[in-house]
């Protein structure tokens, strides 16, 4: 912004300068060599200056691509770190999933020992452990049988 304003002010004081009437100059070789030195230093003190400038947005773009690619390598970096968990959480499944297998196939292993050790009743079926007890209830008229079911395990009902 600047540099543009500087440049606009200095075609404003140049175009101003051939408006106004000029004095008959003498060809002296000294002003002439002044002349040019010092449009030379203008010259030279923009291009410095323009450089300058390009040199600070080249480092400025530089800075912002470092970040982003920071930024990438932290997200990349965290995509890591979750399927790592995940792979751990999935092994852990696994396992889990062979434990309860195991689990399922010693409570069969178990069931089929009950089995062959429960006594077959009627028909082969087995016995449901159930006893039967006659319990009498006292009444104000007398007493009256009632039978009571009392389970000792595992059985139907």
């Amino acid at each position: 912004m600047k540099i543009s304003r500087f440049v606009a002010v200095s075609l404003l004081v140049a175009i101003l300068a051939t408006l106004t009437p000029q004095a008959p100059v003498s060809a002296d070789g000294a002003a002439s060599t002044r002349n040019i030195l010092l449009v030379g230093a203008a010259a030279t003190l923009l291009i410095i200056n323009h450089n300058k400038q390009v040199h600070a947005k080249y480092a400025q773009d530089a800075a912002t691509q470092a970040s982003l690619e920071a930024q990438r390598n932290d997200a990349t970096a965290a995509y890591n770190s979750e399927k790592k968990a995940y792979d751990g959480e999935a092994a852990l499944v696994t396992d889990l999933k062979r434990e309860v297998a195991y689990q399922h196939d010693q409570v069969n292993q178990l069931r089929t020992q009950v089995a062959a050790l429960t006594p077959r009743g009627v028909a082969g079926k087995p016995t449901n452990f159930v006893a039967q007890t006659t319990l009498v209830n006292p009444t104000p008229v007398g007493g009256e049988k009632q039978v009571a079911v009392t389970s000792y395990g595992w059985g139907t009902i």
